[in-house]
């Protein structure tokens, strides 16, 4: 049995933070990044891949499928395009988007109680990221992937770009597929599923290079919620004294297991997965609004969380008594004229907050 000196002297932590990166540390979504700067077309490309991501897992409910594989998927055509660890890192280290107040927020809660940070970013971004804010990157768990070690051919770099072209010009339709309202894919999206399959279900694994690709674990969402498992088991805390704060698709499978077990699971500018695994969802352009709720969390319990919330209006925000009134007061003069929009999240109202998220999400995002 592993000697904990805190534990000796009656200190022991009993209350956890694990956060997301894209949306609430870093506000750019650095694959799409790495593809628009070294593929052509590649925003568009790493659209499609993505939007093929979830159709499979998704609209399709394949049952080899896992949700979160793009960053997977798209590492033959980033390598077939020359980058290397070097260049990613210097790159993500230049294109770095730090979400306002994301830094002295993140450290205000590391400060507090044991803090981890779960991404599907490639560690060269998370690097940049940890770099940035102070953070230890032993606290973060990320995909790892060295552009270095993978190797290709002359003629496979070309086979490869090719197939990046015929995926670029692929059509991505406005159709949405929701949690609440599956349809039948349309003609563009079942092009996509269909010539997508070909390169990835049958060209691809003819190559030398899936043989380096194939044992890269991309952390997607199952990979998070095993992360969370594994964090509980080493801190011993239970998920009913866990801050979880996520936005993606990814981060679903965790914030449900953290908010049926009373944690506080916050949807920072979440997509309709992040706001249906919430119970509270958090629209902000500045992330001291985090601060603030798992301060009082720490403090109090899920209950004060809820009660703050229910109170969440300026003349009464300046007088509630509250866990930290500093930081409260630090928030208030962040939002000098609006508050950030802070609401609780159960079955009568997720839908129409998954409405206000994504609005507030696309003029955030990207």
């Amino acid at each position: 049995m592993e000697y904990n000196p805190m534990e000796e002297l009656g200190l022991t932590e009993d209350k956890q933070f694990i956060c997301n990166c894209h949306g609430f540390l870093s506000k750019n979504d650095n694959a799409r990044r790495l593809c628009s700067k070294y593929i052509r077309n590649g925003e568009h490309f790493f659209d499609v891949v993505s939007r093929y991501d979830d159709l499979v897992a998704y609209a399709l409910n394949r049952e080899n499928s896992r949700i979160g594989s793009t960053l997977k998927m798209i590492i033959p055509f980033l390598k077939a395009n020359g980058l290397t660890d070097h260049m990613a890192y210097d790159f993500c280290k230049e294109d770095l988007q730090l979400v306002p107040g994301a830094d002295k927020a993140l450290r205000y809660i590391f400060n507090l109680l044991p803090t981890f940070i779960t991404s599907s970013s490639y560690e060269h971004h998370m690097m940049a990221v940890c770099d940035a804010i102070g953070f230890p990157m032993n606290n973060v768990g990320c995909t790892q992937v060295s552009f270095d070690d993978i190797p290709i051919s002359r003629q496979e770099s070309k086979t490869i770009r090719g197939m990046g072209t015929r995926i670029s010009n692929l059509r991505i339709p406005k159709t949405m597929y929701t949690l609440t309202n599956a349809k039948s894919l349309d003609d563009d999206d079942a092009n996509i599923v269909t010539t997508l399959d070909d390169i990835f279900a049958d060209s691809l694994p003819k190559m030398e290079i899936d043989g380096a690709v194939k044992p890269i674990t991309a952390i997607g969402a199952n990979e998070k919620a095993y992360a969370l498992l594994e964090i509980r088991r080493k801190t011993e805390i239970e998920f009913n004294s866990t801050v979880y704060v996520g936005g993606d698709i990814t981060d679903f499978q965790a914030m449900d297991l953290v908010r049926d077990s009373s944690g506080l699971s916050i949807s920072y500018n979440g997509s309709e997965y992040a706001v249906r695994g919430a119970n509270v969802a958090v629209m902000s352009n500045n992330a001291i609004v985090v601060a603030v709720l798992t301060s009082e969390f720490y403090n109090e319990g899920i209950e004060a969380v809820y009660e703050l919330i229910d109170n969440w209006d300026r003349d009464r925000l300046k007088k509630i008594p509250c866990a930290d009134r500093n930081l409260m007061d630090a928030m208030l003069k962040t939002f000098p004229k609006k508050l950030p929009i802070v609401k609780r999240v159960d079955w009568r109202n997720a839908d129409a907050i998954v409405k206000e998220n994504e609005i507030f999400r696309k003029k955030t995002m990207r």
